[in-house]
């Protein structure tokens, strides 16, 4: 049975995991929907690439309070990254893999591209 337009959009909402950070505490990390992705790459294409921005950027676009609504937002990214280094860095690697970002996502998707297209009949 064919999913109806409504089934999918219901199926595809952001979800919110809860993650223990060592030494920060436990965040509420939201997988970023459409908007927030084109939000981190203009913020990656405007400032660049390096681990202050990226962490900064992808913080702001991840976490969010007990009623879902993210508690930074875009005009934070200085303050963000004039964090501790470290800190930074843990919770930004907590919103890369609670996002399926990175490298070990990229090498685990092409795995999963490449099962579907071998149980595919090839045919639309």
């Amino acid at each position: 049975m064919l999913l109806s337009k409504e089934q999918l959009l219901a199926s595809a909402q952001p979800t919110v995991k809860i993650v223990g950070v060592e030494g920060v505490g436990d965040l509420r990390i939201r997988v970023i929907d459409g908007f927030s992705r084109d939000e981190l790459s203009k913020a990656l294409a405007d400032l660049g690439t390096q681990d202050g921005v990226y962490f900064s950027a992808l913080i702001i676009a991840s976490l969010v309070n007990e009623n879902d609504e993210p508690i930074f937002a875009r005009d934070d990214l200085d303050a963000l990254r004039a964090c501790d280094a470290n800190w930074l860095r843990k919770v930004g690697l907590a919103c890369v893999q609670a996002n399926g970002l990175g490298p070990d996502a990229v090498k685990e998707s092409e795995k999963n591209s490449e099962a579907i297209q071998s149980d595919s009949s090839g045919t639309a």
